[in-house]
């Protein structure tokens, strides 16, 4: 079987050849730029600087090469203008990071650094945006603050229209290139990265902080549903334009990168995700599988079982990254409860904890075990808990990527 059949046939619930893995295809699967320098350079590869594509999580774009190592399947049509802080992936000059690693960014990529060696990105607005520490491996987000009780609530439409603007055409004609591209030169699913809905957020809704978003979603019911529906239906209006686009080119299309999830539950209660994101998501999907063959790509992180048969009704196909670290997400309780009705994407070994500190023999384990539990009957495609992170020991991620090859696996 190619790639592209290989994960068609696991997100329509059928065995195939081999289990369908993504390491390092899409921005919610993929391995830090540090992390992939020194992977290659243990393999003694030497591809030059690799191209920084997401500047937020430092995720390195991995060469065609290294995606037959790791055995993927699956490769993402990038979304132009879905970049962080305004910052589109073109133009690409050298860089050195924290570690010391030479990586390409993109030119619009320049953060000033303070007495102390902090590097901050400042955002459009001339606000600071992220910063890093000296020497260090990410970029954090800088909220923004000073909101208080009498903070005026921004209008749904009004915050909608400013925040989520459409897809221009300049942008629509190139994603129309490389999806035709990927999908006629390439054997991968291809995997649109859409990524237009966003239902909780670090500076929240309507003007006001994320913290106070969760309050308003106690005291404020019918606002946050207005809010919510308003964002289904931006996403909706980008939608048309977007699979007019590239449509009959994608296999999967991620919808939302919006975290539902805590280590230890729900960030809400099921109840207010049944009322309130429940019909804008079910808004969102059927449109998608009302206009096209794609499925739809849900990520969340954390606990979030009790709400996953409510996003399994609202049309979610697919759920990622199955972090089954997390408080109530077993995975054996996962797969007999939803393994027929949702495509599991992940939860082939925990980052947070077996990935990071076990043993090589203990990621073959856990690597072993999760394919017994997820693969059989189909829908699941093996993928780490979230990114591969910097600092992993290459050993664990070297047994990880051995052991999906492992015969009666690959």
């Amino acid at each position: 079987m190619t790639p592209r059949e290989r994960i068609t046939a696991a997100i329509n619930h059928r065995e195939s050849d081999r289990v369908p893995v993504d390491i390092s295809g899409t921005k919610l699967t993929g391995i830090h730029v540090d992390e992939y320098v020194e992977l290659t350079r243990s393999l003694g590869m030497d591809f030059g600087p690799p191209k920084v594509f997401d500047h937020y999580q430092m995720l390195a774009r991995a060469d065609d090469l290294m995606h037959r190592y790791f055995g993927s399947d699956v490769i993402e049509l990038e979304n132009i203008d879905e970049t962080w802080w305004g910052i589109e992936n073109k133009d690409w000059k050298p860089w050195t990071t924290g570690a010391g690693n030479s990586v390409l960014v993109p030119g619009g990529f320049s953060p000033l650094e303070d007495a102390d060696g902090t590097l901050t990105i400042y955002n459009k607005d001339g606000k600071a945006a992220a910063s890093m520490p000296k020497n260090g491996f990410y970029f954090d987000r800088i909220a923004e603050t000073g909101f208080t009780d009498d903070t005026p609530l921004m209008s749904p439409e009004e915050w909608y229209t400013k925040s989520r603007p459409l897809y221009t055409d300049e942008h629509l004609r190139l994603l129309e290139k490389r999806a035709k591209f990927l999908h006629d030169y390439t054997d991968y699913a291809v995997a649109g990265g859409f990524n237009k809905f966003t239902a909780t957020s670090s500076t929240g809704y309507g003007g006001q902080t994320f913290t106070n978003w969760l309050c308003l979603l106690l005291t404020e019911e019918e606002y946050c549903a207005e809010m919510i529906d308003a964002a289904a239906r931006r996403a909706v209006e980008n939608l048309k334009l977007y699979l007019d686009a590239v449509g009959s080119y994608i296999d999967i299309i991620t919808v939302s990168t919006t975290d539902y999830g805590t280590q230890k539950a729900e960030l809400f209660s099921p109840d207010i995700f049944e009322r309130i994101y429940k019909p804008a998501i079910k808004l969102i999907n059927d449109y998608i599988h009302g206009t096209s063959g794609a499925k739809t790509f849900y990520h969340s992180c954390g606990s979030i079982f009790n709400i996953i048969e409510h996003m399994i009704e609202a049309g979610v196909d697919i759920i990622n990254p199955v972090q089954t670290s997390a408080d109530n997400m077993d995975p054996v309780k996962l797969k007999n409860e939803f393994g027929k009705k949702v495509t599991f994407w992940g939860g082939g070994v925990e980052a947070q904890t077996t990935l990071m500190f076990g043993t090589p023999e203990e990621v073959r384990e856990q690597v072993r075990e999760r394919i017994s539990i997820f693969a059989p009957g189909g829908g699941f495609v093996f993928a780490p808990t979230h990114n591969i992170q910097c600092k992993i020991p290459l050993g664990n991620l070297i047994a990880m990527i051995e052991e999906i090859k492992r015969p009666g696996f690959a």
